[in-house]
């Protein structure tokens, strides 16, 4: 199912996608034909494309799961209060506001002769590195509803990928971060 036929299906179809996602949601369970992506290997612009790390992969998901994860997203966000110094994967918090927060922050001091240390902290793929078990346990300490946690575990839960190359896909592989 592509994002356009996504679009365009008729109310009742519709009606049985809301009522998937319901059942999903109800049951806890993430459907394990959504948890298995195909890895598209892009060349990045200027890089030696003979050296692995020149690449930007990119996993293609099931429409369907695209669509629920967002739903899903909209439910958890409310529950989850970031910190103010966290900048990283949160909407209306880039790299031009973190940059205008730190020259404040130096103006402000210097203004009063104090010294200011700061420190950078750039986790390289930290995305890719997520310790599940320790984000279902803090996730599971917030307001979130016990399913919610519960389909965002199945979610993290046996989640496998294969690498398409030049028309030819690669062995199975799970995911473990």
């Amino acid at each position: 199912l592509t994002n356009t036929a996504l679009r365009h299906l008729p109310p009742r179809t519709m009606a049985a996608i809301t009522h998937l996602f319901n059942g999903i949601i109800r049951t806890g369970t993430f459907p394990d034909s959504w948890k298995r992506g195909n890895v598209v290997m892009f060349p990045k612009a200027g890089k030696n494309t003979m050296k692995p790390e020149s690449y930007r992969p990119i996993t293609l998901l099931s429409c369907l799961s695209k669509v629920f994860e967002r739903l899903i997203l909209r439910h958890l966000t409310p529950h989850i209060k970031p910190r103010p110094e966290q900048f990283g994967f949160r909407s209306e918090h880039g790299t031009s506001l973190q940059l205008s927060r730190v020259l404040h922050h130096m103006t402000f001091h210097r203004n009063k002769k104090e010294h200011l240390v700061a420190v950078f902290l750039d986790m390289e793929k930290a995305f890719d590195r997520v310790w599940h078990s320790g984000l279902i346990f803090k996730l599971a300490h917030t307001s979130t509803p016990r399913r919610l946690v519960r389909v965002v575990a199945s979610f993290l839960q046996d989640r496998t990928f294969r690498v398409r190359v030049e028309g030819e896909l690669s062995s199975t592989h799970p995911i473990a971060a």
